[in-house]
């Protein structure tokens, strides 16, 4: 009987210890939803008035998300150097999930993770956009209508997004 209650008393030390609210906590990112009156942290355009995939960054001390109109945006600001050394995760629509021209941000993922198509002839509301796709064959797919190259999220430079057509 007494290990049982020596258990007990364990399991219920351990258990607040999981809660000091000092202890580190772990950077959990998340995409959220792109509404009607956000506004493109680079250009300043209503996100929503223009059709294209679209990006939101998080930057280390800033808790909300910085949303852009278009991942080319996203990219040029997220490989600044004064925000690359912050970046903490980016999202960007997924394109092997979701509509061109109206993605859904149900469909956001990981930009580190993503195939990109870039150089086509398929332009977001910024031009020549990186779209990314979870699905490398979907990208090859988007490449035989559309034109590109397929590129990986460290492929995607600054002098890359100036060297499109």
């Amino acid at each position: 009987m007494n290990r049982w209650l020596m258990i007990a008393g364990l399991l219920s030390m351990l258990s607040v210890a999981g809660c000091d609210k000092n202890a580190p906590k772990s950077d959990v990112f998340a995409p959220v939803s792109i509404q009607k009156h956000d506004r493109c942290a680079l250009c300043g355009m209503t996100i929503l008035n223009y059709d294209g995939p679209k990006a939101e960054v998080y930057i280390k001390d800033i808790k909300e998300p910085i949303l852009f109109c278009s991942g080319r945006d996203a990219f040029f600001f997220a490989l600044q150097p004064e925000n690359a050394r912050r970046l903490k995760a980016f999202f960007i629509h997924d394109i092997a999930k979701t509509d061109f021209d109206v993605p859904s941000d149900q469909f956001f993922m990981d930009a580190k993770k993503a195939h990109f198509v870039y150089d086509s002839r398929r332009d977001g509301v910024m031009g020549v956009e990186p779209v990314a796709f979870s699905d490398k064959k979907a990208a090859e797919r988007f490449i035989e209508q559309w034109g590109g190259r397929l590129l990986t999220y460290p492929d995607i430079t600054l002098a890359t997004l100036d060297s499109a057509h």
